[in-house]
């Protein structure tokens, strides 16, 4: 059986690779025998191998930490899941591997959907809907502001903010990654006319712009002593905003 595995902690392509290793043993009860269908690729895979995360496998070992596959058989006692059922691999299971044997307990048949849309469901999603969590008192209609808007973690904000009725404001740090984002209504607009339009109460269905740089927002306040003689160097932030209500 092939598994991506490390017998090293470092950089990825200095340690990880591809070998044969043991099947795995048929599953015991309580356990389900899982043959993996996708397994992706996150940061947090990366800093498992380079060993800077809490968790840090025996080596050698086998890496991946999420994953989606189907069940090829189960152990005594198991009765909520049968042959054939896609389930997620548990986080930390090591999925970078064909087949594993896991507890049976916590997994669940899915729902038919794209796999590859699945096995990315075990982490970042996950800590989207927590962070919006943080704020209890958020209602429908309200707005989100997020940074780093472009990772797996915001595009899940996105998602499960509009599925709770709420609106976001999405900020990237790349001009190209806008219109990659940006809903086909959107319209673009600079920082002075979005502002315009909010203070004017106007709604605007979706809206894109740049953040005004360093450079033109010391130009535009008024003179003060504390302010620093040097010249800042011109900056600026991307941001895509989309209303979702």
């Amino acid at each position: 059986m092939r598994a991506a595995l490390i017998k090293a902690f470092g950089e990825p392509t200095d340690v990880l690779e591809l070998a044969d290793i043991p099947e795995p043993s048929g599953p015991a009860a309580g356990e389900v025998l899982i043959g993996v269908e996708y397994a992706p690729i996150n940061m947090n895979d990366l800093y498992v191998i380079q060993g800077v995360l809490p968790v840090r496998p025996s080596l050698p070992s086998v890496v991946g930490n999420e994953g989606v596959g189907r069940v090829l058989a189960v152990g005594s006692g198991v009765t909520h899941l049968k042959v054939g059922d896609r389930v997620l691999i548990p986080l930390y299971a090591f999925s970078w591997r064909e087949r594993l044997v896991v507890p049976a307990a916590g997994l669940f048949s899915l729902p038919d959907a794209d796999p590859k849309q699945l096995a990315m469901l075990g982490i970042n999603p996950p800590t989207a809907s927590l962070l919006l969590d943080q704020a209890p008192d958020l209602k429908p209609g309200d707005w989100v502001v997020q940074n780093a808007a472009n990772s797996g973690v915001g595009r899940s904000v996105v998602a499960i903010a509009k599925a709770r009725g709420l609106k976001t404001i999405n900020l990237v740090r790349r001009a190209e990654l806008i219109p990659e984002y940006r809903p086909p209504a959107a319209i673009s607009s600079s920082w002075t006319t979005t502002a315009r339009s909010t203070r004017s109460r106007q709604r605007s269905e979706t809206t894109a712009c740049r953040s005004p740089s360093t450079a033109s927002r010391a130009r535009a306040a008024p003179p003060s002593p504390a302010r620093s003689a040097h010249t800042a160097p011109s900056s600026s932030m991307p941001i895509w905003a989309e209303d979702q209500w």
